[in-house]
């Protein structure tokens, strides 16, 4: 039996395809959480907020497949996300790594649509989870960052990758760090976020909002050094691994 697992020395190496889709495929790789902010209301206040669709990917029943089953629905999780990509409908994707909240977590996925039916739809296209390997955890998440801009942003940067000679012919990720606590928690917002989110649950009434950053740190180490320490307690901490553009988001204005 087969059972998707994580070595936490692995450093994926691929080779050159459409940068987007790299970082795509990395969530099958790794798989085996100026001052003091305002409360979250008054953060989302601006015309460009928008709501995607965030979903984890959870553990569901692999080890009842057998090596070929497994073989084959991860060569289909591939394809489908080559295919979501492609049409635009999957902004971010990649494996979680250590240290991660719920070991069940393997992964993540950022759909553009704000439409709950049509991320619960494109979820379900994946024939990982039509085989029972995975099965979704999700949620909207709001933030004025434009996370559409990473169409552009990986576009471009394998443009220059294609046009130079001496760029490797092969794709890196890096280590982000993601942070989770109560949509009230306090942090020190520095150009280390990247994304600073609120998300809620769906289909869920129970479960409390929160609040979501992307940090622009390699190890959980490096993210807490960024917080106050009166501040830690209220946050959890897990890394991430993903496309270097997403670091770019806050370069752009």
């Amino acid at each position: 039996m087969c059972n998707p697992g994580f070595d936490d020395g692995y450093i994926p190496h691929m080779h050159r395809t459409t940068h987007k889709l790299a970082t795509i495929a990395l969530a099958i790789a790794g798989m085996g959480t100026p001052a003091i902010a305002q409360p979250v209301a008054d953060k989302h206040t601006a015309t460009a907020v928008k709501d995607y669709i965030f979903s984890y990917l959870v553990l569901d029943q692999p080890e009842k497949l057998s090596q070929e089953e497994m073989q084959t629905a991860m060569q289909g999780h591939f394809s489908n996300m080559t295919a979501m990509a492609e049409a635009g409908d999957l902004l971010i994707a990649g494996p979680l790594a250590e240290p991660r909240i719920d070991q069940t977590y393997r992964g993540i996925f950022v759909f553009s649509t704000d439409n709950i039916e049509k991320g619960k739809a494109l979820f379900s296209t994946d024939p990982g989870v039509k085989a029972g390997v995975f099965k979704p955890e999700m949620y909207t998440i709001r933030c004025d960052e434009p996370l559409k801009e990473l169409l552009r942003l990986e576009k471009e940067y394998e443009k220059r990758r294609l046009e130079d000679p001496e760029i490797p012919d092969a794709w890196v990720g890096r280590m982000f760090v993601l942070a989770i606590a109560p949509a009230d928690a306090k942090f020190e917002h520095t150009d280390a976020v990247l994304i600073d989110a609120t998300m809620d649950r769906i289909d869920d009434d129970t479960d409390e909002p929160r609040h979501l950053l992307w940090l622009d740190a390699i190890n959980v180490d490096e993210a807490k050094s960024r917080f106050k320490p009166a501040d830690l307690d209220q946050w959890s901490f897990y890394g991430w691994y993903g496309s270097p553009c997403v670091a770019e988001l806050k370069d752009i204005s």
